[in-house]
């Protein structure tokens, strides 16, 4: 049986709470969209909403960071993203998130496979906090 990680920091981001105006111009769109669709048929309009809300999750609702000695767990709204810090070849820091790959070098597959790590506002530590797991070979 293996013992369980112990978690050494654990955060949530909601990107619409500290983006409000991209947030409501989001959210007004994504209305408008969907009532221009629902006036040919009720039922594609219900669905090609709930299609470009769950496009735009990640940036609507909450989503949890989990950094533990074993690795890092992002859960998004609708998935979960996980590695292990021997997984992690490259990563990309940035003003409000960073990235993680598991490609030492750049892919179309990036996109996919690598976990967007949004800050929120613990930039500074979560930065030291990643920087302190990742391996020697890791291009930063």
């Amino acid at each position: 049986m293996e013992s369980a990680s112990l978690v050494e920091m654990q955060w949530k981001v909601c990107p619409a709470k500290i983006y409000p105006q991209k947030a409501l111009f989001g959210w007004v769109l994504i209305i408008v969209l969907g009532l221009m669709i629902s006036t040919t048929s009720i039922l594609l309009g219900i669905c090609l909403t709930g299609i470009l809300i769950a496009t735009q999750a990640t940036f609507l609702f909450h989503s949890t960071f989990t950094i533990t000695n074993e690795g890092l767990v992002a859960k998004y709204p609708f998935r979960k993203k996980q590695y292990k810090w021997e997984q992690v070849r490259r990563v990309a820091f940035m003003k409000d998130v960073c990235y993680m790959f598991s490609r030492k070098k750049p892919s179309n597959l990036d996109g996919w496979t690598g976990i967007a790590v949004l800050y929120g506002d613990n930039r500074d530590i979560v930065i030291e906090k990643i920087k302190s797991y990742l391996n020697k070979d890791v291009t930063v």
